[in-house]
């Protein structure tokens, strides 16, 4: 191994070590924070729950509930879709296609192309021998 590129991978990989830990930490409050906001939802649930089911019954309470939680989460895919629909790139159109050229190659064209493959081949088998001779 190269001697002087020890210490640049050290360096290397503390840092990504740091990087690496730094990461964890954040996902660990992040994840933490989820959590809570989850059992404050639950909670906020049960006290709506329990705040209906006084005046219309258990019964009517928790259909109540359920139908405003199904209304809320249609509400948010539908967003979540429309912005998705939004953000996905469009489809690109076919390049214009040229239609053939209609007119045949000229005797003049023919003649082009047979100079310029003699003269082709003539550089090559000059090249060929300027490079045998050094």
């Amino acid at each position: 191994m190269i001697p002087g590129l020890i210490q640049p991978l050290q360096l290397l990989s503390r840092v990504a070590g740091d990087a690496a830990r730094a990461a964890l930490r954040r996902a660990e409050v992040q994840g933490a924070a989820f959590l809570i906001a989850t059992f404050g939802a639950g909670f906020l649930l049960l006290a709506a729950f329990l705040a209906l089911r006084l005046p219309l019954g258990s019964m009517l309470a928790a259909l109540v509930m359920g139908a405003a939680l199904l209304v809320v989460s249609a509400v948010l895919v539908l967003a979540v879709r429309t912005k998705a629909q939004k953000a996905r790139p469009m489809p690109l159109a076919d390049p214009r296609q040229r239609p053939p050229s209609a007119t045949p190659p000229t005797a003049a064209d023919a003649a082009a192309m047979a100079v310029f493959m003699v003269a082709f081949l003539i550089g090559r088998r000059l090249a060929d021998r300027w490079d045998q001779t050094r």
